[in-house]
């Protein structure tokens, strides 16, 4: 069996931005160099839960839900949903066969606007429609290449509560989807966030595991 992995994770670096863009998500402060002290010693001095590439867990809008430690650790099937309107509709699922279980990644190719103006005030969004229908449909996560399944300017965030209250964690900032356009099945997500209690979000290396078994 060979195996392939396709990284879909942003990279980011000292004064990267958080959402939505207007402040810093990420400053590093370098304590020790190998140069002058024999090592490399490096500290996080503002790291935001929500920066880059990440993961919200259901904690981050529903009151007692699962935060980042609990969330189970999975490798769902991949389905790629191939998205060119700014507002998604469940229609954008319409001939897909099953999404159940799946990991749902909606590809816009907004990747492409990281490090613009664009970036987060013209970003695709969901409908609380569509939302539901993958609720409906039952999937295990739902990962997107753009900021926010919500759109940028509301206030009241439909579309996390309805896939957040039914226990779906949302990866969003994905890069890379183009990557994926020929799926048969046998791509499995990784996402996996790092292990705080208490927190409702976290950064994740998201991977795509492709299983050939030729």
């Amino acid at each position: 069996m060979n195996i392939k992995i396709i990284d879909l994770t942003r990279k980011i670096s000292n004064g990267t931005e958080g959402y939505p863009g207007d402040h810093v998500g990420l400053s590093v402060n370098q304590l020790a160099r190998a140069e002058s002290d024999g090592y490399n010693f490096s500290v996080f001095t503002h790291l935001e839960a929500h920066c880059g590439t990440h993961v919200d867990s259901p904690l981050h809008f529903v009151a007692g839900g699962t935060d980042i430690s609990s969330l189970p650790l999975v490798m769902p099937p991949v389905v790629v949903i191939s998205a060119k309107d700014r507002e998604i509709g469940p229609e954008a699922f319409a001939g897909v066969s099953t999404l159940s279980n799946c990991a749902v990644l909606i590809h816009t190719g907004w990747d492409r606007e990281i490090g613009s103006k664009a970036y987060y005030k013209s970003s695709p969004y969901l409908t609380p429609a569509a939302a539901q229908h993958l609720v409906e449909s039952k999937i295990s996560i739902l990962g997107i290449d753009f900021p926010s399944p919500d759109p940028i300017d509301t206030q009241v965030y439909p579309v996390h509560h309805i896939l957040l209250d039914a226990g779906i964690p949302i990866v969003e900032g994905l890069v890379g989807l183009d990557q994926l356009s020929d799926t048969d099945g046998n791509e499995y997500l990784v996402a996996f966030p790092i292990k705080v209690a208490g927190i409702e979000g976290s950064p994740v290396r998201a991977a795509v595991i492709v299983l050939d078994n030729d």
